[in-house]
């Protein structure tokens, strides 16, 4: 090979290399004592809210600082509705011990329709040993380093194979559950 097409060739893999690379992310470190995921359950007789306050997350913020990628990761065992016998039942009703975590791996945060609403966040989400695809609204606030994450993902129980729950007859757990979650944090440095 002669020496000019052999530097030419490892000038190209370098572009080459360069180009392909995703931009190096910066870490959002996420401030649990600022931050909540609430779970809102409607039902006939008794409505109720279950919280997480443990969960993983891995949000990078790009170098045009928007957020460019989100996993978010838990157990069902930390989501508690504050009554003993109800969190005993939701868990056998997920089978928590046969399914134990959930995921949500965000795949593109979109603009809404109208700009002012803010964004569509579109991933995939893992419930119950199925995954769906999953988009909700959201917001995405910014001051300086920190970094405000709000959204509302209705997630329907029953596309994830889990049974409408029916009691006597009458009483009966809406399908649909919400999941209201406010992440706040820093960029790592």
């Amino acid at each position: 090979m002669h020496p000019h097409t052999h530097r030419w060739l490892v000038c190209l893999a370098g572009f080459l290399l360069s180009v392909a690379a995703p931009a190096a992310e910066k870490p959002l470190a996420i401030d649990a004592a600022q931050s909540r995921v609430d779970i809102v359950v409607r039902a006939t007789m008794d409505s109720f809210s279950g919280k997480l306050n443990v969960y993983e997350t891995a949000i990078g913020i790009g170098e045009d600082g928007r957020v460019a990628s989100a996993r978010f990761a838990f157990h069902f065992r930390d989501l508690l509705t504050g009554k003993d016998g109800r969190d005993k039942a939701m868990h056998k009703w997920q089978e928590t011990e046969k399914f134990p975590d959930g995921l949500f791996v965000l795949t593109s945060l979109e603009p809404a329709q109208a700009p002012e609403t803010g964004w569509v966040a579109i991933g995939r989400f893992t419930m119950h040993g199925v995954t769906r695809d999953l988009r909700f609204p959201a917001s995405v606030v910014r001051d300086g380093e920190t970094y405000a994450i709000d959204g509302d993902a209705t997630v329907d129980t029953r596309e994830f194979g889990l049974p409408i729950i029916r009691m006597m007859g009458l009483l009966k757990v809406d399908p649909l559950v919400h999941v209201k979650f406010h992440l706040q944090g820093r960029v790592a440095r």
